[in-house]
Order: structure tokens, then sequence, then C-alpha cells
């Protein structure tokens, strides 16, 4: 059932359901497959069954031989495996079909329920059959509001998959009044052992019977012979188990320590000793729960010490290990795509040596006097020990404030404060000087009668390459700030070249992708990151954790937290420190960034009242949300502009406004399905990089209301240089703004993001964008558009007649600026040659060979 919806129902996954289907559908069908072979070709498993050392086993020889025999009752009867294999599809397929009427029945809304709901219902179904509780309760409602919750809202899911099971298990329960029926001496009318009628009561007794006596729990360990009985035995193999996810947990969390710690923790690094805390308390209690299983085996106290610690190990470092392993390859290492078949099966035989390891050298390890390690004092001493050398040595990079100045250095006497506002997520069209009628950023729009407002574009469309493009005026390909986990060099930012003219310097930012262990601080004599309220008592370093990003996607599918603060800290937090900050360097001269979040997703329904929608908790909205998501988008505008309002109010206070150079731009824009997507990131469409950029010069500087040609991020930092009398340092790619922009200018963007390889060039009107091919948006590969006649981009002319000679110029144009780009990276590397990664994308896109 699960195999042939997930065609039709993975996108219940979001952005993840390649990852999702590319795991799931092998693991799938092998256990089809393996458990065909099971039933068809029994030798091979009555050779694993006999052969394979299992604890007890000697005590349970009756359990084994039957599992043996069991596994060949079929070995005949193939076409009959094919029938139940066909009629155990109809049942389960019919099922999930009945969850998805009784979705509808109890409110689920919308087009195009049928198969997600089904698929996800395949799931579900799954989950209860394995779940730890009597009939699956609570695991069924908890599958279902994971799976399709986001789709059919969770109080839709949760009492679907109850009332779902409760009609399906009706008929069966009939079954009962059979039960009742029979006298209380009630025997099977005949009971066959290898078709031979066999006494009942001897045959039940002889199957259960464990062949050795239990011993008292002393006198047990002192013999080495005797069974532990229980419940010392279930106390013994649950405390076992328990250590041995202690240590698993211990050894995960300070190894993704460790990977985090390349990049930098930044102003603290508690992820040292939160990262073996948190996975010791998850890993801990799944092994003590399978250590409590493993202690219905009638298991001599010295098994219990060798095999349950080798077991718990084997069941929690190795899977766990294995998926924090693949997801960081796959994100950081090959940048959102999978890593190659050599790559995973070379980490696929490494845990299987590993595991060969602990079910044997393990063994006598845990087995002897050091393996006490094992038992739950020890395990939990091991990790206090862990724990308290995290916290007392993990090393923190704080900056200390400057001191005040009284005035201000003769040398800036003449010259400007600088105040650079970037707004997150920030569309130009949605702004007053860009031709929006509703009023939504009356303040920003009057920063341009005292300035200048630009068609402009960024040079990415996410956070991290995009903001380090606006502070170095470098290409993506040239900072190489362009993954999840990349850092930002040590190359000149406007900050450094600022603070070294002389400048008093700051930064508030509220994006976890500035923050300093990404080394956004650089330059800034103070820089504050406002970090969201993370869950569970983390800071920055420890919300970097594999582990953290599950839970907190959990934590927010399952209820569905609504304050702005879990997400991130709004403009009127920011204000409240930056605000303060100009005050006390009022008299002096200073440049400060402040970054502001508010437009990025969640959108919040302004007054706050616990409305919003999050991409955390919905990837992959219904197309019918995108009027409801553009009006919450519109009203964060609104508010963020209002905190704009009060910046510029204090200024004005202050004395300092006339004095005082203020530029507001964006990092990119949001896309509410002008191209059938959502969110950012994932494109170069005008959505998501036509950005806006608007200036209020200082006192005396002359400027153009609505300058021509086409802005950059790139040119933003030279700006702020040249009307700071500052030199700009060479090698930045931008221009000063004031000097005017050439008419040729090409705006050249680039995007290597969540799989998706794209690059674009706008000269004059048109724009050309590429991606590769089967990029996972499904964007076309070639797309050239008129975008004075067509700003929406709905039009491609890549087909159009005498459309090659205008995409071969400016795919000329796209090469030259990326090995140029790269050129100048290879170069503050001391190299010499095109870095590998602008040669795999240019290669993804066609370029060369």
């Amino acid at each position: 059932t699960f195999l042939v919806a997930l065609p039709f129902g993975i996108s219940i996954f979001g952005d993840n359901a390649t990852n999702v289907a590319l795991i799931t559908v092998p693991m799938a069908a092998g256990i089809i497959g393996a458990l065909l072979a099971i039933l068809w070709f029994p030798g091979v498993v009555q050779a694993i069954i006999e052969k394979t050392p299992i604890p007890a086993k000697d005590r349970i020889q009756g359990v084994v031989l039957r599992l043996s025999q069991a596994s060949a009752a079929y070995r005949d009867k193939k076409a009959l495996v094919v029938m139940l294999l066909v009629l155990s599809f109809l049942l389960h397929f019919s099922t999930a079909v009945m969850y998805y009427f009784m979705a509808l029945a109890v409110g689920a809304e919308g087009q195009g329920l049928f198969w997600p709901v089904v698929f996800g219902s395949s799931i579900q179904i799954f989950a209860t059959v394995v779940g730890p509780t009597i009939g699956g309760m609570g695991v069924r409602e908890a599958a279902q509001v994971l799976t399709i919750g986001a789709l059919v809202g969770p109080i839709v899911a949760g009492v679907s998959a109850t009332l779902g099971f409760w009609v399906g298990e009706v008929p069966t329960l009939f079954g009962v009044f059979f039960w009742l029926a029979r006298g209380k001496d009630y025997r099977p009318a005949y009971c066959r052992v290898n078709g031979v009628q066999v006494d009942y009561e001897e045959a039940a007794k002889e199957a259960v019977s464990l062949g050795l006596e239990e011993l008292p729990i002393d006198e047990a360990a002192a013999t080495g012979e005797g069974v532990v009985p229980q419940p010392q035995r279930l106390y013994a193999s649950a405390g076992a188990g328990f250590s041995a996810g202690v240590l698993a947990g211990v050894v995960i969390g300070l190894a993704e320590a460790v990977v985090i710690s390349q990049g930098g923790f930044g102003e603290e690094s508690q992820v040292l000793w939160y990262g073996p805390l948190v996975y010791a308390a998850i890993l801990g209690g799944l092994a003590t729960v399978g250590g409590a299983v493993l202690s219905v085996l009638p298991m001599r106290a010295d098994e219990i010490r060798s095999w349950v610690p080798s077991l718990g190990l084997t069941a929690t470092l190795i899977p766990f290990g294995l998926m924090i392993a693949i997801f960081r390859l796959r994100r950081d290492v090959y940048l959102e795509q999978m890593p190659p078949l050599p790559v995973l099966a070379g980490v696929l035989v490494g845990a299987m040596v590993i595991v060969v390891l602990l079910l044997t050298v393990g063994r006598r390890f845990f087995g002897s006097s050091a393996g006490r390690i094992a038992t739950p004092i020890p395990a939990l001493g091991t990790l206090a020990l862990v724990m308290a050398l995290g916290a007392i040595f993990g090393p923190s990079e704080a900056v200390e404030p400057r001191e005040v100045r009284a005035s201000v250095p003769s040398h800036l006497s003449e010259r400007p404060n600088v105040v650079l506002i970037i707004v997150d997520t920030l569309r130009a069209d949605y702004l007053g000087v860009y031709g929006d009628p509703r009023g939504l950023s009356p303040n920003i729009d009057a920063l341009v009668e005292e300035g200048s407002v630009w068609d402009a574009f960024g040079q990415s469309s996410w956070t991290k390459p995009s903001v380090a493009t606006i502070l170095t005026s470098l290409y993506a390909s040239s900072h190489g700030a362009m993954s999840k986990p990349s850092v930002l060099p040590d190359v000149v930012t406007v900050a450094d070249a600022m603070q070294e003219h002389g400048y008093t310097t700051s930064g508030f930012v509220s994006n976890i992708n500035l923050a300093p262990s990404f080394n956004f601080q650089q330059g800034f004599d103070e820089y504050a990151y406002f970090a969201p309220d993370y869950l569970l008592g983390a800071e920055e370093s420890s919300s970097k954790l594999v582990i953290y990003s599950i839970l907190r996607a959990l934590y927010f599918k399952a209820f569905k937290g609504r304050y702005v603060e879990q997400y991130y800290q709004d403009s009127r937090t920011v204000n409240d420190a930056a605000i303060p900050w100009i005050e006390r360097h009022a008299d002096d001269r200073f440049f400060t960034l402040i970054h502001y979040m508010d437009p990025h997703d969640p959108y919040f329904t302004h007054p706050y009242n616990g409305e919003g929608i999050a991409r955390v908790e919905n990837q992959n909205p219904s197309p019918e949300l995108a009027e409801e998501m553009k009006e919450l988008y519109a009203g964060e505008i609104a508010y963020m502009d209002e905190s704009v309002g009060a910046l510029v109010q204090k200024l004005k206070e202050l004395g300092i406004y006339d004095d005082t150079l203020i530029i507001l731009t964006s990092d990119h824009g949001e896309e509410f399905q002008e191209h059938g997507g959502w969110w950012h990131g994932t494109t170069l469409y005008n959505e998501q990089i036509a950005i806006p950029l608007v200036a209020k010069f200082p006192a005396g500087v002359a400027s153009e209301r609505n300058p021509s040609g086409i802005a950059r991020s790139l040119d933003i930092a030279p700006t702020v240089l040249s009307l700071a009398g500052a030199t700009t340092p060479s090698g930045w790619q931008g221009a000063d703004l004031t000097q005017g922009i050439p008419a040729s200018r090409v705006a050249f963007a680039e995007e290597d993001h969540e799989g998706n390889i794209v690059t674009s060039a706008r000269r004059g009107k048109l724009k050309l964008i590429r991606a590769q091919p089967g990029n996972p948006r499904g964007l076309p590969e070639v797309e050239l558009f008129d975008v004075e006649g067509d700003p929406g981009e709905q039009e491609d002319l890549a087909e159009a007649e005498g459309s090659a000679a205008e995409i071969a110029e400016l795919d000329a144009e796209i090469v030259a600026i990326s090995t140029g780009a790269s050129e100048e990276a290879a170069e503050s590397a001391g190299e010499v040659e095109m870095d590998d990664a602008t040669r795999d994308r240019l290669r993804a896109l066609g370029y060369i060979e």
C-alpha cells in the first residue's frame, strides 16, 4: 500500500519528499523481497537461524527450531504466498481508503486529498502495528498527525485515525462472543505436530519449556550457569540497555559537536555538553526499552553483561550515527544532494564493520571487568564528566564593547553616520515607492524624499549568500558562503573598512544565518544576534544538532506553537537594543547594521493573536492559501515599517537625522505561487531577487530620486564607503551607485541551494535564467524573459525567433562573471584555477564539459 500510494502521496513530506522516497522505497521493497525470500527459500533462513549466536540460545532451542521449521511451511506454496500478498494489499489499501473517507466525514476539506491521505494512512497503519502500546493506541493518532496533520489539520487527523480504527475493528470484536460461549474446559479438537495427532496439554508444556532452572541472581552470577529470574533479569537487562544507550549518546553528541565546531562556536559552546546530554537521554530511553524486551530471554548474568550492552550499542549508535552521517554528508558536503552511491556504500560498509566489532569484540569487552562501564552508575558518571569538561573548557568568542567616544574624530567631522537596514525576505513590489497602492510602508517611502530608489536585484535568493554579498561586495562564488553550514571567510567587510576608517561599528541581527558562529560579526565593535526562544533549553550552537532540528519540527507539527519568539525576535526587539546603542554613540561617528526579520515566515497576524503560517509546519501549502499568506505577509511589512519609523524618529530626536546616511534593502524576496512554488532560495525569478534599495542621503548630498540602470546588492558597500570618505578595498566587485550606472551593466545572480543550481543574468530588458537538468524544483533548463514588458516573467521567450543570439550573449556574461568570481576566490586562497565548486556549477548548467 505504501509503495502503490507513494508516487501520488509523497507530497505530504514537502521539500523532503525526494529524500524520503530515496530512503524508504528501497527499504519497503527490501522488506517485501526479504519476506518472500524467507517463505520461498527457507533453507538459507534455517541456516541463519540455527547458526547465528543469540543470547540464551541453548535455553530457547525449542523456539529456535520451531521458527526454523515454520520458515519452511510455504516452501512449495509460492502461488499461495503471492495470493496472500495480493489479498493483504487489498485489505490494507481498503483500510487506508477508509481513513480517507473518515477524514472527509470529520471535516477535512481541500482538493487532491485522496492519495496523500491514503499514503499517510499506510504509514499510520504500519506505525500502529509496530508501536509499543496496546492496540497501537496513541501511536496511531500521533502518526496520522505527523503525516497528514499539516494537510487536513491536526484535530481532523487525530480524530479520523481513532474513529477509522474502531470502525474497521468493530466487526472483529464479534469474536469475543465466540470466546465467551466456550466452556472453561474448552480445548482444541486436535493438535498436530509434523502431521501427527498429539496431546494438546503435553505439547503446550513442551513448547514453553525453557530447559534450565532459574536460580537466585547471586547464585546464578556465582555459578555462571543458572538463569537469572524475573524481575531481577528485567532490572539487570534494562539497566544494561540504558547504560549502552547513554554511552552511545555521549559518542554521537561529542562527534556532532566536533563537526559543528569546525565552523566556530561563536559566543557560546553549549553544544559540547548539551549534545551528549540530549542524545544520551533519548538513546538511553530507547535502549532501556530494548533491554527490557531482551529480558524475556532466559539469560544468565554473564550473558546480560555481555550481550545486552553490545546489542544496545548496535541498536542505537549505528542507526542514529548513520542518520546523522548521511544527513550531514547530503547537506554539508554535497549541498542538498544525496551523496554518490560509492560514498553511501562506504558509509554502510563502515557501519557494518562496527556492528561486527560490537557483536564480537564488544561482547568480550563488556563481559570483562572493564565492561562495568556499561552499568548505570559508571555510564552516568561518564556522561557527567563529559558534560563538565565541555562546560568548563568550551571556548567562547564574546566581543568586548568599545568605549564610547565623547566627540567625532576630526577626519570624520564632515562625514555622515551610516545606518544600513536589511529587511529579511522583503519584496520590492510590496512597497509604495515601487508602486504598491496599499500604503504598507509610509516610513520607508518617506526616506526617498531626501534620497533615491533604485531598480535593484540581489545576487542570491536566500539569506546567507545574499547578506554576505551585501557586506563584502563579492559574488557568492567569491566569498563562498553559499551552503547552510558554510562560514563567511576572513575577507574585508564593509564593517571592517568602516572600523579601519575610524567609525564605531555595531550590528543587530535576528537570523541564525548571520550569527557569530558563521563569522558575520567580523569588523563590528559590538554585534548582537537575537536568537529565537530555543526549545528544550538549547542555545545557538546546540540548535545546529540534527536531533534538535528533528525535535523542533516534531514539536511544531504536534503542538503548533504560535508565538513569534519561538521562530525569531521581531523588529521591535531589535530596536530595543539598536536604539539605546545609537543614543550612547550619538556624539560619535558610527556605522550600524540593523536587520529586521518580520516579513520572513512565519507570517503572523498583527496585533499578535497566535495566528500564523510557518514553513516548518507546512512545507508545501495548498495553493488556495496563497491569498491569505499574501495578506499576512503584507501585514508583517506594515508592522516592520512602524519599526523603521520609530528608528527614524529617534534619529530626529537626537538631532543626527540630517547627518545620517540611511540605506534600506533586503536580502531576497518571497514566492507565493507565482511560478508554482513557495518561500525562497530555489529560484531566481523576480519575486525572489527583485529587492528594494532605498537611500536617505545626508544633508548636502545631491541625489536623483529614480536613477536609471540596474543596481545590485554588490554596490551597497562601495556606496557606503564612498560617502564615508573611505577607500574601497581592492577585490570588491561592486561599484559606487552615486557615480551612476552604465546601461551595459549586467545583474548576475547565482544559487546552489537544496539541490537547485541556478544562475541568471539581466542586461537591459532581457533576463536569462539557467538551471541544471533534473533539478529538484522542476525548473526549465533555459528561460528568457523581457522583464520590462513581462515583469512577472510568465512568457518564456527562449524558443522565440531570434532569441538564440540573445541567449548566447547572456550565456557568455554568466560564464565570464562566474569564472571571474571563482578566480577572485582562488587568488585569495593562493590558487590560480577555477575552484571545484564553480566548475561543478558550470558543468551542471552545461557550460563546460
